[in-house]
C-alpha cells in the first residue's frame, strides 16, 4: 500500500520541486516569472492537495502556506521581491541563508568542496544535463530542478513499464537527495524563517519548510515499510 501511494505521488513532488527551483531562482532569470503564470501557480497549488491528501497529511499548512506566497507575487511588486532577493542572497549574505550547499558544511577544505562540486556535476552529467553559468551546481535551484527532473523521468519509466530505467531514476533521487540535498536544504529553509525581514522570502522559507517535513514523513514511511 506504501508503495502504491509513492507512485502517485511522484507527478505532484516533481510539480513542486520544480516550483521550489523557480521560486529561489534570481528574479530577473527566465525561470523565476514562470511563477507568475496562473496555469502554473494551479498546478502548483493542485499537487500540494495532492500531497496532502494521499499523505493523509490534514494538519499540515502545505497548501495553505503556499497560498500566501503566492498572495506576495505579481508583476507589480516583482521589483521589490528582485531587491529582496539582492538583499537576502547577495554577496554579503550571512552563511546561515546562503543558497549554496557547500557554504552550508562544517568541512572548509578546499579540496573536499571541491570534491563534493564535482559529485554535484557528476550526477547532472550523468542524465544529460549541464549547469547554466548563472547559477552554482551546488544551488538550490539548481538541485530542486534536477530533483524535480529525476522524478519526472521515473514517472515517465513507470507510464512506459521501464522499471530497469524507473529504478535508475529512484536511486539516483534517493541518493543525491540524501548525500546532496536534504540536510542542508532543511537548514537554509529554517533560517529563512527565524533571520530575515523579507516578506515574500519569509513566506518561501516556511512553504519549504511545509514541503520538506512532508517529504521526510513520506520518506521515513518507506524506510519503515
Amino acid at each position: 500500500m506504501i508503495k502504491e501511494i509513492s507512485d502517485k505521488l511522484i507527478a505532484p513532488r516533481s510539480t513542486l520541486y520544480g516550483t521550489i527551483s523557480a521560486l529561489f531562482s534570481d528574479p530577473e532569470s527566465e525561470k523565476f516569472p514562470m511563477l507568475i503564470s496562473t496555469s502554473l501557480q494551479g498546478s502548483a497549488l493542485d499537487a500540494c492537495f495532492q500531497l496532502e491528501e494521499k499523505n493523509n497529511l490534514k494538519k499540515t499548512n502545505l497548501s495553505s502556506s503556499f497560498q500566501r506566497l503566492m498572495a506576495k507575487l505579481d508583476n507589480s511588486n516583482l521589483a521589490i521581491i528582485s531587491n529582496d532577493f539582492v538583499d537576502v542572497f547577495g554577496h554579503t549574505l550571512s552563511k546561515q541563508i546562503a543558497p549554496y550547499a557547500l557554504e552550508h558544511l562544517k568541512n572548509k577544505d578546499l579540496f573536499f568542496q571541491t570534491q563534493k562540486l564535482a559529485d554535484l556535476n557528476g550526477f547532472y552529467k550523468a542524465f544529460g544535463l549541464e549547469v547554466e553559468s548563472i547559477e552554482r551546481a551546488d544551488h538550490i535551484s539548481t538541485q530542486a530542478e534536477f530533483l524535480s527532473f529525476l522524478l519526472l523521468k521515473q514517472c515517465l519509466a513507470e507510464q512506459d513499464s521501464l522499471s530497469d530505467k524507473k529504478e535508475i531514476c529512484e536511486k539516483a533521487f534517493s541518493d543525491f537527495q540524501r548525500d546532496h540535498f536534504f540536510d542542508w536544504v532543511e537548514m537554509f529553509a529554517k533560517n529563512l524563517t527565524s533571520h530575515i525581514d523579507s516578506d515574500f522570502y519569509l513566506l518561501a522559507g516556511e512553504f519549504l519548510s511545509e514541503f520538506l517535513e512532508i517529504e521526510k514523513s513520506h520518506l521515513n514511511t518507506s524506510i519503515k515499510n
